[in-house]
């Protein structure tokens, strides 16, 4: 199918039948956005966060022909979305309807757009608060044709786009929506949240828009058969680890086709991982070149000023290819998502708990706290534990998950060398728990044990109740919980499995519990590890109360219920 560019979509048109998404054709997606188009003309500023990929491509589109600055916020937490409509800027999501639906519904003539048209994206910053991006729509419309100049080889013109990633990121909105628009493939309105749920949507051909923060974790999953393989899965994000391309290669029956680009450039090169760590390639395009620094310049038409100097360090390869050699600033890659480590801190230091922070990253995200006055008496009563969670529910308002710690070391003050600047091995060595001496382990509270352990079980798979939620759990052999309980005979202790309970109801329920109270419990059978569990989380509003019950097949492990003071009915 031909290729036309976004900002020409609509006026030019595709076949009234023509498929756009999940059995959406082309003329309900036109009246769709020119009905939407007509109810926010006026609006000044859009911030696009329809969670649905359809609804977003129509969001999207229909700010662009109301006028409307369109704003990407990085991600549609309660305190980010707060700060970004300070000055009148309107959410766009969940209030768009059907074309010609409700009053106001007229449908707008959808006229070319100006490919100068200016769409703002965020993006980790070094100075720890975010950084808009400003991108014109002409520049996502020439990444996505050189996307396709590449990708259209490998994927057929009907092939249908499925990912696990959101569209709210330049990756997932250039490769979940605007390529499959401008290129005329059908995608998914859904984005995947478990591995369970793929297997049973591809098909021999389609494509899957994924990461190394899901590829990552495809252990359990079964190799698809050939009527289920897709002719392209991407990853982007991080460099995915040699063993996860094999083993999704193993999975897919496809080698996984990488894509690298930032924020401030979109796409700019891509690799086939057909065994090693080959060099990237650029897009057609797309020039790639060195700094005398060590840095990684890129020119490109669809690169704000035609060129950037990014903080990634390479080594040119042949051909105008390059390798990494990793980043010359403090943003971290956790999960295959770029998190901006001086951001982190900044955050904690405006909780009232907070005095001082510090965050590195020792294979997961972990923080060094300085307690305020009124940290130090929160801490001194709940505990090292529960106070990193109420952190980690204070950075949750404005932070994705991966930009939330995941190891803490509370002090008294934070280390620093003899010109008073902050080394990372000062920092580091503080959860290096071998090598503490006494006087530093009674200024560092130790919650977690070192190296990568589990605190929690791994989600297999989620099913909603009439009134709650049912989980699977893989509990895992290494849980910290473990440790001491009991030695050649591990047990999951009863506090773990209801602190899990609280944990998950607060997750997938929103109860906000601070911590279990009223507690009525019953265990029947011992809980072991390395075991598939079910946990049933009910909430029944009218009596206050969460009950729980964990079941290994049809046996009940152990059962109860939980008061939810303070959640009104």
């Amino acid at each position: 199918m031909t290729a036309i560019p976004l900002s020409r979509l609509l006026a030019v048109g595709r076949p009234d039948d023509a498929p756009v998404a999940d059995g959406v054709t082309f003329a309900r997606f036109r009246a769709d956005v020119a009905g939407n188009a007509a109810r926010l003309k006026g609006c000044r500023r859009g911030l696009l966060v329809a969670a649905d990929a359809y609804w977003g491509a129509v969001g999207l589109l229909a700010l662009l022909h109301a006028g409307a600055e369109v704003t990407i916020p990085p991600n549609a937490q309660p305190g980010t979305l707060t700060a970004l409509t300070a000055d009148g800027a309107v959410p766009v999501g969940g209030d768009l309807r059907p074309g010609g639906e409700g009053p106001g519904g007229e449908e707008m003539a959808l006229t070319p757009l100006d490919p100068e048209t200016p769409l703002t994206f965020f993006t980790s910053g070094s100075t720890g608060e975010p950084k808009r991006v400003v991108r014109t729509l002409g520049m996502l419309e020439a990444e996505a044709l050189a996307t396709e100049a590449v990708l259209g080889r490998l994927a057929g013109p009907t092939a249908r786009v499925h990912a696990t990633v959101p569209h709210q990121h330049v990756y997932g909105l250039n490769f979940r929506l605007l390529w499959p628009l401008v290129t005329g493939r059908p995608f998914a309105s859904t984005m995947h949240e478990l591995w369970e749920t793929v297997p049973a949507a591809l098909d021999a051909g389609s494509v899957l828009v994924t990461s190394p923060a899901h590829l990552t974790r495809l252990s359990g999953i079964a190799p698809l058969p050939p009527s289920r393989r897709p002719a392209l899965v991407l990853s982007a994000g991080a460099p995915l680890p040699e063993p996860a391309a094999r083993e999704a290669a193993a999975v897919f029956g496809t080698a996984v086709t990488e894509i690298f680009g930032s924020t401030e450039t979109g796409a700019i090169a891509h690799r086939h991982r057909e065994g090693g760590d080959p060099p990237w390639r650029p897009l057609p395009g797309v020039v790639a070149g060195r700094t005398p620094e060590g840095r990684l310049r890129v020119g490109a038409t669809h690169v704000e000023g035609r060129e950037h100097v990014g903080s990634d360090l390479v080594e040119m390869a042949g051909d105008g290819g390059f390798r990494l050699l990793g980043r010359a600033d403090r943003i971290a890659k956790v999960e295959g998502k770029r998190v901006s480590l001086p951001e982190v801190e900044a955050q904690l230091r405006r909780s009232p708990l907070v005095a001082d922070a510090a965050v590195l990253t020792l294979e997961q995200l972990c923080a060094v706290v300085v307690p305020s006055a009124e940290g130090a008496a929160r801490l001194e009563e709940i505990g090292a534990f529960r106070f990193g969670r109420s952190l980690r529910r204070e950075l949750s308002a404005v932070l994705e998950p991966a930009g939330l710690p995941r190891r803490w070391r509370f002090v008294n003050r934070l280390p620093d060398g003899a010109l008073g600047k902050r080394r990372h091995a000062d920092i580091a060595a503080l959860f290096e728990e071998a090598t503490l001496s006494e006087a530093a382990l009674s200024e560092a509270v130790l919650p977690e044990m070192a190296g990568p352990r589990s605190t929690a079980p791994d989600v297999r798979a989620v099913r909603s109740l009439a009134d709650g939620v049912e989980l699977d759990l893989f509990i895992p052999g290494n849980l910290v919980q473990l440790d001491g309980h009991f030695p050649g005979m591990p047990i999951v202790p009863g506090v773990a499995q209801i602190d899990w309970a609280v944990m998950f109801a607060n997750t997938h329920l929103g109860l906000g519990i601070e911590a279990a109270q009223a507690l009525q419990v019953k265990f029947r059978r011992v809980t072991v590890p390395d075991t598939l569990v079910t946990l049933a989380l009910r909430h029944a509003p009218a009596r206050r109360r969460l009950s729980f019950e964990y079941r290994c097949g049809d046996e009940t492990l152990s059962s109860g219920s939980i008061g939810v003071e303070g959640i009104a009915p």
